[in-house]
């Protein structure tokens, strides 16, 4: 039971405004700086393994804290919670901008991805609690998915676009500067037009599930990212055994908390739902395919073409605006296809990532529009099916353990988006047989790893289908 004061009219939607500035602003940093990550990497200066953890810092510690963000807002309160939030967000942002040296720029990534986790889960569960009426609630919760689709084209693009303004000479510094005036307004509306809400139920915090999830999850990942650096080898062979003993110790735990009657981030009772550990295997391919893709296009557009990132960012807004465009179609295919959308989709998206192999090996000025097209081809085929591959979580799941199933396949989600930037980034740096934003580097060198990325990227797709359909099955 959720315990909340309804409210509606002009001071409803101010609030709501707060709330979608906040998704918007998330959503944002989740994406902004890819496209400004060469210029960060040459500026700092910083080498390619940094500049994928400042990628994957923000989305792994968003991971490891979501479950447990929106526990704290059930406890302590979601509007407190989500202030809280946002005025970390902000601070961290401020930082990030004047971050002196990668170490510091990645620290404060993790950060705002812990701040990230703490304000998300608050985000719907307060414009629930804020319109009380169902026609009014599905217009904010409309406008909460048209903040994210803004958010993430306002990402790829924007990065772009800042770099190429570079207001007062700040260069990529303003694609987290660009948050503090943002956050001080979402904190002035917060403190005027929401009020508090939490669950009546006062749920305990799993704090050594958190932090076991915390040591896990890095753990797995930085030496993927940092191994070839020079002097980083030790981290091939100690976190991933620390990785190993946290997951051993982090089941155990679970299992013994589930047991006592406590509330465990990752239930053993959810995971155990038939075919749920095969859909999250589908979140897994699909999302870790995506974000592998947005590193890679970036690089090859603005090392191997030369291209500003003003373009390079301006390149990206095709697969946005497509995204938007598939989701929009989403529901209606649905309902006509049902669980064979996915299958079919994840096909097609295959078929897009691999028409990328044609178009870099076009005429360099022709490229520009080709790669446009192509990635906006990817964009409507993965906004098709976004929806049902994540959804499907909840196919089996009785209505007490949808909480908890969201919670495990949101963070699932940002670990397959944090390894699969930093694991397709690794594999590029490889078949490059350079680091990634030198300049000496030869077009044919970009071209050939490139083409191999996309056809990793299309074998995630079709494993993705593969999975879905299994899934279908079970």
């Amino acid at each position: 039971m959720i315990t909340t004061t309804e409210h509606s009219g002009f001071r409803a939607w101010l609030g709501l405004t707060a709330i979608l500035a906040a998704t918007f602003m998330g959503q944002v940093d989740g994406f902004i700086v890819t496209v400004a990550a060469p210029s960060v990497q040459r500026d700092l200066p910083a080498s390619f393994g940094q500049i994928q953890l400042v990628g994957a810092a923000y989305v792994l510690a968003c991971a490891a804290g979501l479950v447990t963000g929106g526990r704290i807002g059930d406890r302590w309160g979601r509007r407190r919670t989500f202030v809280a939030g946002i005025a970390v967000f902000t601070l961290a942002s401020l930082l990030c901008g004047l971050a002196p040296s990668p170490e510091v720029l990645i620290v404060m990534r993790c950060v705002q991805g812990l701040a990230a986790a703490a304000l998300v889960p608050q985000e719907l569960a307060l414009i629930h609690g804020m319109f009380s009426g169902r026609t009014q609630r599905a217009r904010a919760i409309g406008w909460y998915g048209v903040a994210m689709g803004l958010g993430v084209i306002a990402g790829l693009g924007g990065g772009g676009l800042l770099v190429h303004w570079n207001p007062a000479g700040l260069g990529w510094r303003t694609v987290f500067l660009i948050n503090v005036p943002i956050g001080l307004l979402v904190l002035l509306l917060s403190r005027i037009a929401i009020d508090e809400g939490r669950s009546a139920e006062r749920p305990r915090i799993d704090l050594a599930g958190t932090a076991l999830t915390a040591i896990a999850l890095p753990s797995l990942l930085v030496p993927l990212v940092l191994g070839a650096e020079p002097g980083a080898s030790g981290l091939l062979w100690t976190l991933p055994l620390l990785a190993l003993a946290a997951g051993l110790v982090l089941v155990r735990q679970q299992r013994k908390l589930a047991a006592s009657g406590g509330s465990p981030l990752f239930p053993p009772r959810v995971l155990r739902t038939p075919g749920m550990v095969i859909r999250l295997a589908a979140i897994t391919t699909f999302f870790a395919g995506n974000s592998g893709l947005f590193l890679v296009f970036t690089y090859y557009v603005q090392t191997g073409l030369g291209r500003e990132p003003l373009t390079a960012g301006l390149m990206f807004v095709p697969l946005g605006a497509a995204f938007a465009l598939g989701s929009a179609w989403s529901a209606r295919l649905s309902a006509r296809f049902g669980d064979q959308l996915p299958v079919t989709g994840c096909c097609l998206l295959a078929v897009a990532m691999l028409s990328h192999l044609a178009v870099v090996r076009a005429p360099v000025e022709a490229q520009d529009l080709l790669l446009a097209v192509a990635i906006g081809a990817v964009g409507l085929a993965q906004g098709v099916v976004v929806a049902p591959v994540v959804t499907g979580i909840f196919a089996r799941v009785t209505a007490d353990d949808a909480g908890a199933a969201s919670g495990v396949a949101s963070t699932v989600t940002q670990f397959a988006l944090a390894s699969g930037y930093s694991a397709v980034g690794v594999g590029y740096r490889f078949l490059l047989g350079a680091t990634p934003g030198a300049a000496a580097v030869p077009l044919p060198a970009h071209v050939h790893a490139y083409s191999v990325s996309v056809i990793v990227l299309a074998m995630l797709a079709l494993t993705t289908s593969m999975l879905c359909a299994r899934s279908n099955q079970s």
